[in-house]
């Protein structure tokens, strides 16, 4: 246990400098943004801002892995480490997820103070007519989520990619290989999610939740986040955490083969 903390501790410092630079412009985003609505007078700017700034930190945790990889990639510092490969990627993730939750919590902390500044200006009467807590709180494990799944996908492209450097044959053609692998698997699924058996059976079990987020413009009101129905197959989702660690394991076998980088 004190070694993988130690492993999440190196990993976390490898990434501090450029997190600290994100969390930076993204609070300077926010008190830019803020200044405009004070010079216009118009409190609901602030709206677009929040959802465009939430939906693109589902690739904060990726981007973030790719980075951490890439540096070790170059020191091959991992082909020392007695500690196995399983460990070293699982401290990578934790990384990505600390970092991830961090950057969450501050938009938390960001819309609320959004609804603040709504209510102030008789824009809403409730912070519920705005954001009920049940749809933000789905909204944030949605883009938890989706952002954990793409780092898996992150991880298991990139030891593929680099797991061909043995080959001198094909090393100049590796990015092709990432992109085949990566149309062929979602070929499959869009072909698989086509067939009756998966579309009676995957999703058959699902939940309805009024989540799915629409941005309405009224000229006396201004932005409103406007909720309707989505069905969330809760078998498919099933599906996907199982892929992940499927994923992450060949990821894990690859870098035992001591990937050259």
């Amino acid at each position: 246990m004190t070694a993988f903390i130690g492993l999440l501790k190196k990993d976390l410092s490898l990434i501090r400098f450029w997190y600290m630079v994100w969390l930076a412009f993204m609070i300077l985003g926010i008190i830019a943004v803020y200044g405009i609505s004070k010079g216009v007078s118009e409190p609901s700017i602030l709206v677009p801002y929040l959802v465009t700034m939430g939906s693109f930190h589902v690739f904060l945790a990726p981007i973030a892995l790719l980075y951490m990889l890439n540096i070790e990639g170059k020191t091959q510092l991992w082909l020392y480490n007695p500690q196995n490969s399983t460990k070293l990627l699982l401290s990578k993730i934790c990384s990505a997820t600390v970092i991830q939750l961090i950057a969450q919590v501050i938009i938390s902390l960001f819309a609320v103070i959004v609804m603040k500044i709504l209510q102030d200006n008789g824009l809403i009467e409730h912070f519920s007519d705005f954001l009920p807590f049940k749809q933000g709180f789905y909204m944030q494990l949605g883009i938890f989520g989706v952002s954990m799944y793409m780092s898996i996908w992150v991880i298991f492209l990139w030891t593929v990619y680099h797991s061909l450097g043995k080959y001198p044959s094909i090393r100049n053609f590796r990015w092709l290989a990432v992109v085949l692998v990566w149309l062929a698997y979602n070929l499959f699924e869009a072909l698989l999610a086509k067939t009756k058996v998966i579309q009676n059976q995957l999703f058959y079990f699902s939940v309805n939740v009024d989540i799915a987020p629409q941005m309405n413009y009224e000229t006396k009101e201004g932005w409103k986040i406007l909720y309707a129905d989505a069905s969330v197959p809760v078998t498919a989702i099933v599906l996907y955490v199982i892929l992940s660690v499927i994923f992450f394991l060949l990821a894990s076998w690859l870098l035992d083969r001591k990937v050259e980088v």
